[in-house]
């Protein structure tokens, strides 16, 4: 595969790897492998959608670590765990229709007492039917 020329620096160096890149949030650092058109010239890159969305999850689940929040992925296992659709538990909840669609995707940080809750009932499911009656 013969690379593209870059956007910034006019060189025929692009070329779509993965590379990790440190995020600084609060103060805090982590990695994230980052996939997207990389030159190896001036060692810039341009990330499209499709990218993009690959990392967005892994970024809000290391926001959220940091701020002591259920991760996307806890998100959704609690509400499995509760045998709740992504409707029922917004119905429930609140936050609006596609709101667990959103959290469990990593696309919207999910509120501090919905996380708190969650964690509560992932503990302690039978207490759902309290919330239900």
């Amino acid at each position: 595969m013969s690379k593209q020329q870059c956007l910034l620096c006019g060189e025929y160096a692009l070329e779509h790897k993965v590379k990790p890149m440190v995020y600084k949030y609060k103060s805090r650092e982590f990695i994230i492998d980052q996939p997207a058109q990389w030159c190896e010239t001036c060692g810039e890159g341009v990330i499209n959608s499709e990218d993009n969305n690959k990392v967005v999850s892994l970024i809000q689940a290391e926001k959220s670590r940091i701020d002591g929040l259920l991760t996307p992925t806890e998100i959704k296992q609690v509400r499995q765990k509760l045998k709740l659709t992504q409707k029922d538990a917004a119905a429930l909840f609140g936050g609006g229709i596609n709101a667990f669609n959103r959290y469990e995707k990593g696309k919207l940080p999910v509120p501090r007492p919905l996380s708190q809750l969650l964690t509560l009932l992932g503990n302690h499911p039978n207490q759902l039917q309290e919330l239900l009656n």
